[in-house]
This record gives structure tokens, C-alpha cells and sequence, in this order.
């Protein structure tokens, strides 16, 4: 877990009671203060490695099969020397691997040549080659400063919004750049943002899922809200965008949501904190340094009410975090079927939000084993059919701000005890797929790549 303010993180495991800190880190001992950090097999040999992203700077820990880790950067290839933010991972050409973007909140001078260190090719083997120049990134010239160009990007998710079958990139960026980038059949990444419908204006987080029930992904992006411009200055708030067809083509349903004021966040995810089969949102908050209005700047909890919008919560749900957080993770750490929600704070240990509802909605949960190089089944899609609706969700790695969320799919089911039909498309050559029916809820299923 990543502190900030020159403190390096700190590796922990959980007994099923307590997190314990582990001595020396396992042998993770990254050369400064890093912003974040991703466990994921990169080697594809079983067992999980380690990428600490730092500020001008990436290192690689790879487990040697005991649990242990030994810095192994200079055999993976992935060399950075540009502040680098968060990270996210899914195999964007479909061959079995799994392929890494990382993002860059920094100015560079324009030599004419393409931005680079965003989109990493993996061999197989651990070893990655950089092909930004297959990624249409948006870069914004600085006006003070001739040949100077800003690239402010903070969260990458892959998401397959056009159902293709290969992830799309969502990048969300600050200063107006946050972009849609469309994955043409692993070749490149062409920019099919629509700036008329993409409109944060400070994109930080972002989350994805179908909050809707449509059958496709949707988009939400943490951006700064300030109450004394709301609607009318350059400060306009966070951002929903629905997918409104199914090929990755957006609207703007953030005002008929009621998730535009979360005044500065960070870091978010969707999750069903409830179990009552809608999406709820999180997000945590806070700038002190730039603004003292931002000084005790709450987290907020948006409750879907079933229809497409939501409520804000959270001081009624008893979270009550005003510290700067910037991370989260929301996952069900002790296993009791209801999703708990960590923060990481900045300069400050994390903050943890056991989720202690009290209802009678079932739940069920779904872990994925992949083969080959993609044992934890990134970028698979998994749809499920119960008694009252259906539910989508894709395996996901790094979706959100400097966070990883669990791999494993927690789906909330309301009054139905039964999950009728599970339908799977695995990522990797050829998509193939795999059907489950008749499982009961309110318990964890491992399914098994065929």
C-alpha cells in the first residue's frame, strides 16, 4: 500500500482476522516512493508478480514461485522516464498475453515524434516491448513555452464497449483531454472521442460497468466540481456517459443520474454495496494543498435507485472519511458475500470500511481461471441472467485511480436465490465461451477456462 509523501509502500498479508505486515516486503523494495502498485502474472508461469509505478519511473518484482520477489526491470523492458500515474492491463491483441498501459500526467518537448511509454506488447514471456505508436493519444500544446507539449492522462481502463471482442481504451485526463480510444482489431487505437458528448473538464478516476442493465459497458470519470461555478464555469463536475448502443457510442446522463457534484475526487469504482442487483458508486475526495474548500472534503456513496439514477449516501451508510483519500478498492476482504470499500489516503495509512448491511438480498460471486499467460482471465465478459434481470461485467485489472480491484466478479441479485444462465466469453484467441446454468446464490463459483 502506497502512502505517499516519501514513505514507500508497505506489503501485507490478510489471515482471515488481520492484515499482517510482511517482513521486508517479500523482497518488493522499490527504489523510491511509489504511487502505485499491481500484482499480476506477467511470466505467465502461476504464480504473481509485481510492477510499483513511481513518479519518473517503473519497477518489476517477479516472484521467484515461493512468494518471494527479486527487481527483474531490466529483464522485463519496461523502462520509464516520464511521471507515470496509474496502470491497466488486458490482452488488446488477443494472443493470449497480457499487454499493459500506463498513464502520464506530465509536459515533454514535441520532437515531432510520437508520444511514447504508454501501450507495452507482451511476449509471453514477461518481456514487453513499447507500441505507443499504435495509440492516438491527445496531446495539448503549452502556450508559456514553445515546442512544449502536456500529456495530463491519470486513469486508463480497457474496456470492450463495442463488443468486438477487443478492449477499447477510456482514458480519463485533466484539462479537458480525457479520451475514447477505439482498439481496431489489436493493429492500433484511433481516437473516436466525441468532444461534444466528452466533457470533464479535470477527468481524474474512472469506473466502468453496465449500471443501466443494457448489455453494455458504461463510463464514469471522478472531475472537480466547484459550487461557486456549477454549471457555468470551467469547473463543471463529474462526469456519466452511457453507452447508448452497444458500439461504444456515448451520451452525457450525468445530470439525470444526480452524480455531477462530488466536488475534487479521485479515485471510484462501481459496486453493489447493497446486493439488491443495481450498481452503487463510490468515490473519495480531497485537495487541501490547492484549495482549503477541499480541505475536508467528504467521500461520497451514490445508492442506484433502480432507475438510472442515484442518491448520495455515505454519511448515512456511516462513512464519514474527510482525510485526502486517493486509491480505492472496493472487494469483499473477508469473504461475507457484502463489498467493503478501502482508501488510500495521502501521507496517511488507509482507511477501511467494513460493510456490515444488514439484508436478506442474495449475491453471488464468480472467480475465473484462465490458461496460458492470462490466468486471472482479464478481459473476460460475463453476463448473468436471474429471475428479475440481467447483469454484465468484464474482469478487469487497474480500472481505477493508482488502485487494483479484485478479480473476482460480485454480482448482487436482490430477492432472486438463483442465478438461471452465466454465459462467459474468454479473452485470448478465438473468444471462446462457456455457459453455466442453474446456480444457486449466495456463495463463490470458480470457473475454469475449457
Amino acid at each position: 500500500m502506497a502512502h505517499g509523501r516519501d514513505v514507500k509502500g508497505r506489503l501485507f498479508s490478510f489471515d482471515g482476522t488481520d492484515f499482517v505486515e510482511l517482513e521486508d516486503n517479500n523482497g518488493i523494495l522499490p527504489l523510491t516512493m511509489d504511487r502505485a502498485g499491481y500484482f499480476i502474472d506477467l511470466d505467465a508461469d502461476g504464480w504473481k508478480d509485481f510492477i510499483s509505478v513511481q513518479d519518473e519511473s517503473v519497477e518489476v518484482f517477479m516472484n521467484d514461485q515461493s512468494g518471494q520477489f527479486e527487481e527483474a526491470t531490466a529483464r522485463s523492458n519496461l523502462f520509464h522516464q516520464r511521471s507515470t500515474f496509474s496502470m491497466a492491463a488486458a490482452d488488446v491483441d488477443l494472443d493470449g498475453d497480457v499487454d499493459l498501459f500506463f498513464s502520464h500526467w506530465d509536459g515533454i518537448f514535441d520532437s515531432g515524434d510520437i508520444l511514447t511509454e504508454y501501450l507495452w506488447q507482451n511476449d509471453g514471456t514477461g518481456v514487453f516491448t513499447d507500441i505507443s505508436d499504435r495509440v492516438a493519444i491527445t496531446e495539448a500544446p503549452a502556450a508559456s513555452v514553445p515546442g512544449f507539449v502536456l500529456e495530463l492522462s491519470y486513469t486508463p481502463t480497457f474496456a470492450d464497449i463495442d463488443n468486438d471482442g477487443y478492449p477499447d481504451m477510456l482514458l480519463a485526463s485533466d484539462d479537458g483531454y480525457s479520451q475514447v480510444l477505439r482498439n481496431e482489431a489489436g493493429w492500433r487505437f484511433t481516437d473516436a472521442t466525441v468532444r461534444s458528448v466528452i466533457t470533464d473538464t479535470n477527468g481524474m478516476g474512472g469506473a466502468v460497468t453496465d449500471y443501466d442493465h443494457d448489455g453494455d459497458l458504461d463510463w464514469f470519470v471522478t472531475s472537480i466540481h466547484n459550487l461557486e461555478t456549477s454549471g457555468e464555469g470551467t469547473i463543471t463536475g463529474n462526469r456519466l456517459y452511457r453507452n447508448v448502443d452497444g458500439l461504444g457510442n456515448f451520451d452525457d446522463a450525468t445530470d439525470e443520474a444526480g452524480v455531477r457534484n462530488g466536488d475534487w475526487g479521485w479515485g471510484g469504482c462501481f459496486a453493489d454495496f447493497d446486493n439488491d442487483g443495481h450498481p452503487d458508486l463510490f468515490h473519495t475526495n480531497g485537495m487541501p494543498d490547492v484549495d482549503e474548500r477541499y480541505a475536508d472534503d467528504p467521500s461520497r456513496l451514490f445508492m442506484a435507485n433502480g432507475d438510472g439514477s442515484f442518491s448520495e449516501r455515505a454519511f448515512f451508510a456511516g462513512i464519514t472519511h474527510t482525510d485526502r483519500g486517493l486509491g480505492v478498492v472496493c472487494a469483499d476482504y473477508n469473504g461475507d458475500g457484502r463489498i467493503d470499500i478501502l482508501i488510500a489516503n495521502n501521507g496517511q495509512s488507509p482507511t477501511v470500511y467494513e460493510n456490515i448491511t444488514d439484508s436478506d438480498n442474495h449475491y453471488l460471486t464468480i472467480d475465473l481461471v484462465g490458461k496460458g499467460a492470462n490466468p486471472d482471465a482479464i478481459g473476460a465478459r460475463v453476463t448473468i441472467e436471474s429471475a428479475t434481470r440481467s447483469q454484465l461485467q468484464e474482469v478487469q485489472l487497474g480500472t481505477w485511480y493508482l488502485s487494483q480491484g479484485p478479480s473476482i466478479l460480485h454480482f448482487g441479485l436482490g430477492q432472486d436465490d438463483t442465478v438461471t444462465n452465466i454465459d462467459i466469453r474468454w479473452p485470448g484467441p478465438g473468444l471462446p465461451t462457456t455457459q453455466v446454468k442453474e446456480v444457486a446464490a449466495d456463495q463463490l463459483i470458480v470457473v475454469e477456462q475449457p
